[in-house]
């Protein structure tokens, strides 16, 4: 199958990439696992313009509103892409198709603490979503490892159900809006430990504690579940055979219109080396992309 736009990820960036293409006539295909990303794992979405619910839920209002258009959904992962000629043909796991230009908004995965116990006790007791998990720790006491606003919108989540909330951060201040600071601050739920790195995670079948270092003492804190929130690693293993240019942590470089270095590839979103990262930005980003994408056809 050929496309004039192949647009890979179905986050906010990518669907609303796939909008833009659509409503410009174009032959488009979006390609991704799942719908909705990262932005589905978002307890409470605050900071979009007449909107207050779940990430999940704007996710639907995405996917609903551009299935109004014709855009096929392949739901794969891409394998590798390879430019020949003046097209791109792109391998996934259900086959392979070719395309005019690609926009990439693959978005990011969560960071791994990399500690003891970690492995052992995923899913019993250890968690990337506070979305998915948090129900299971109702009354329950649990840690937030991280400083961000994604750990601090975590925190404050599991406040709502938690009887305990730690955060755990290595800094000196919290990194995050200034209002989940406060609330975090000012909730007697919580408890937060700054200068803190985790050590291992303890228990039989399922978490009873952390080990934490403090200003080089150990301390070890009694929890019922852990949920790390200490960011993200740029989704791109599979551009790795394209001279892309990527910035040092991997984040895909790009430039006002979302060109990339290499002629026809676009990219939006999380998966780019823009400093904010949010669902609203990655939401304009793609409609960048999708302008650029149409732009960039119309002379090609």
């Amino acid at each position: 199958m050929k496309y004039d736009v192949v647009i890979i990820g179905a986050g906010p960036a990518g669907l609303t990439a796939g909008l833009y293409s659509a409503r410009n006539g174009l032959k488009t295909a979006v390609i991704s696992k799942d719908i909705g990303g990262t932005a589905n794992s978002i307890l409470i979405l605050e900071n979009w313009p007449g909107f207050y619910g779940s990430g999940a839920e704007l996710m639907k209002q995405f996917y609903d509103g551009v299935k109004k258009y014709e855009i096929d959904f392949i739901m794969s992962e891409v394998d590798s892409i390879k430019k020949e000629k003046k097209e791109f043909s792109i391998k996934t796991k259900k086959g392979e198709i070719t395309s005019k230009t690609i926009i990439i908004s693959t978005g990011t995965e969560r960071r791994k603490l990399k500690i003891a116990g970690e492995e052992d006790f995923t899913g019993k007791g250890v968690s990337y979503c506070v979305t998915c998990d948090a129900f299971f720790f109702k009354d329950k006491t649990v840690a937030v490892v991280g400083g961000s606003d994604c750990a601090a919108t975590s925190a404050v989540a599991l406040t709502t159900l938690a009887k305990k909330v730690y955060v755990i951060y290595r800094g000196e201040k919290l990194r995050c809006e200034e209002v989940n600071a406060e609330r975090l601050e000012n909730d007697k739920k919580v408890e937060i430990i700054y200068h803190a790195l985790p050590k291992k995670i303890e228990g039989d079948k399922k978490v009873e504690g952390l080990i934490i270092s403090q200003k080089g003492k150990e301390r070890k804190i009694k929890t019922d579940g852990i949920f790390v929130e200490i960011g993200s690693t740029p989704l791109v293993e599979f551009v790795k055979n394209l001279d892309l240019k990527l910035d040092n942590e991997n984040y895909i470089v790009v430039d006002d219109l979302m060109k990339t270095s290499v002629e026809g590839i676009f990219a939006a979103g999380d998966v780019t080396n823009s400093k904010v990262k949010q669902v609203v930005t990655a939401s304009a980003q793609g409609a960048i992309a999708g302008k650029s994408a149409h732009d960039f056809l119309k002379i090609n």
